[in-house]
Parts: C-alpha cells; sequence; structure tokens
C-alpha cells in the first residue's frame, strides 16, 4: 500500500528573506551553546537565590506561566538594564539568554531578564502588554528593595534602558513610552510588521493588516522623545539590515535621538558578541546611556 506524503510547501522568497536559521549555517550550534552556557550561569546565579543574594528568580507579574522575570541585583544605586529576548515571538525564553548577565552585573549594572507570553498562545498586542505589565512589576519590585537605600520621600524612579534583541528588539521600541523607561537599545530588530504578515512567521503569529499597522514602530510615533541606540550586523540579511536602517532613519527625520551601528562581518547570532565582550560597541552604548 502507498501512502501519500504531505505536501510540503517550498519557501517564499519573503520566507527565505527573514529565515535567519537558514542564513546562517550554524546558527543551531550557537544557539545551544547559549542555553549550555546560560544552564550553567544559572545554576551559579540560583545559588545566590538560597542565599538571599540579591537574586530573585520567576517573580510572577500574571497568572501565565510565561508571566515572569528574573532579576540579579549589582546594588542598591545601580542603573537596571531589562532584557526582552527574541524568537520572532514565537520561541526561546529569558532563562536562554542568562549568558548576557554576568559582563552586566560586573560593571555594575543590575539586570532584569522579562518573559511574555508568546504567540500562538498570545497575539501581538497581549505580548505588547505583557512588557508594560512586567515593567510595571519591576518598578514596583525595585522600588520595595531600595527604599531604604532612598531618601524618606521617594525620588523620582531613574527610568530602566530597555535592551531587546530580534523580536525582542520590536518589543522594546513598541514599550518605550512607558513612563519608567529612559531609552532602549535594539539589536537586529524587526520594526515594520507588514512583511511578517505575508511569510511564513505569521502561521502563528497571525497577524492582519490593522495589527501590521496600529503594532508597528515604523508606523507609530509612541517611541518619540525616547533615544534608542540601534545595532544591526553587515553580514545579517539584507531585509534585517533594511528593518534597522529604514526604521533609524524614520526616526532621524523627526529629529529623534539614537544612533545605527552597522557591525561589520557579524550576523543575526555573533553579534551578541558585542554586548558579551569587554569592548563590545553594544556593552559600551548601555553604559553611555547611565554615564
Amino acid at each position: 500500500m502507498i501512502t501519500k506524503q504531505a505536501k510540503v510547501t517550498p519557501p517564499t522568497e519573503l520566507d527565505l528573506a527573514y529565515n535567519n536559521s537558514i542564513a546562517v549555517s550554524n546558527s543551531a550550534e550557537i544557539t545551544q551553546s547559549w542555553v549550555e552556557a546560560s544552564q550553567v550561569i544559572g545554576e551559579r546565579l540560583k545559588a545566590n537565590v538560597k542565599e538571599n543574594l540579591n537574586v530573585a528568580l520567576n517573580v510572577a507579574y500574571g497568572p501565565g506561566a510565561r508571566q515572569c522575570f528574573d532579576f540579579f541585583s549589582a546594588g542598591n544605586n545601580t542603573p537596571i538594564v531589562v532584557f526582552v529576548h527574541g524568537g520572532f515571538w514565537q520561541m526561546r525564553c529569558k532563562e536562554d539568554f542568562m549568558f548576557i548577565v554576568p559582563t552586566l552585573l560586573k560593571h555594575g549594572i543590575s539586570v532584569a531578564m522579562l518573559g511574555y507570553t508568546l504567540a500562538p498562545e498570545a497575539k501581538m498586542g497581549s505580548m505588547i502588554k505583557d512588557i508594560r505589565m512586567g515593567l510595571d512589576a519591576i518598578e514596583k519590585k525595585v522600588r520595595n528593595d531600595r527604599q531604604a537605600a532612598w531618601a524618606d520621600e521617594l525620588e523620582a524612579f531613574p527610568g530602566f534602558c530597555l535592551l531587546g534583541w530580534s523580536a525582542g528588539a520590536h518589543l522594546v521600541a513598541a514599550t518605550i513610552d512607558q513612563p519608567n523607561v529612559r531609552a532602549g537599545v535594539c539589536i537586529s530588530g524587526i520594526y515594520d510588521l507588514e512583511p511578517m504578515r505575508h511569510c511564513y512567521v505569521n502561521e502563528k503569529l497571525q497577524l492582519d493588516a490593522d495589527d501590521a499597522l496600529q503594532f508597528s514602530p515604523i508606523k507609530q510615533t509612541n517611541h518619540f522623545g525616547k533615544p534608542l541606540e540601534f545595532f544591526v550586523g553587515g553580514a545579517e540579511l539584507p531585509a534585517m539590515q533594511r528593518q534597522t536602517n529604514d526604521f533609524y532613519m524614520y526616526r532621524q527625520a523627526q529629529a529623534q535621538l539614537g544612533d545605527y551601528t552597522l557591525l561589520s562581518g557579524l550576523n543575526h547570532y555573533t553579534i551578541f558578541d558585542e554586548l558579551v565582550n569587554e569592548d563590545g560597541a553594544v556593552l559600551k552604548a548601555i553604559q553611555k546611556i547611565f554615564s
């Protein structure tokens, strides 16, 4: 008996234009190395929880399994980076990126790793709402933790630096108008969702035309008034480079603050070297925001 095989739809040109995994032949090895390094670092950081040393894990801000954050304090008066992970809004988790924490802590920067509900369980509007809820919950925790270190009359909250990669960079740009955010750093992001609506990514995202308009930072102005730093790799897909360049130029035309850096030779994954290395351009940008 001959059984029919399911028909496989070949990828379209637009699918390939945004498929970073296919574009980088060793992407699976790179992301696995992140996970393995993060597991080792995570175990070491978790040891501090038992000793009550400046670590809080899976602090809930909502009822969902992913509606939580991890917080790693570098001290009471230290600046705070909130990291929003990527994965085309439908995969990966905050725990996969724990490898970025030690470098930031070493430089006196506290870190919150913010989780959010992914597609298809959540639509884009719900993910953006998750980030906003998470930021408010992190602020509340920080205020409670630091109250003793501040004056009796609490000073104005100094504000987070949001840091996002890929889909996380989109969520940073979409929520930077939060009052408790001072600036954002966007790595290899997507800022126009219209192409996402017409490629493989939308199988789970289920964006429609209204969603693409409402939730595309390049079609909105709510991010005006806050500085955004942009990074993209010179070895990334041309469509990914255009996303960053076009959004940066859109903001420049409206005299918005922030710089654009094309990092020669780096792809969608190796670009993290510029965050974890001591002389990395992304790390320096974060330090400059707090200087």
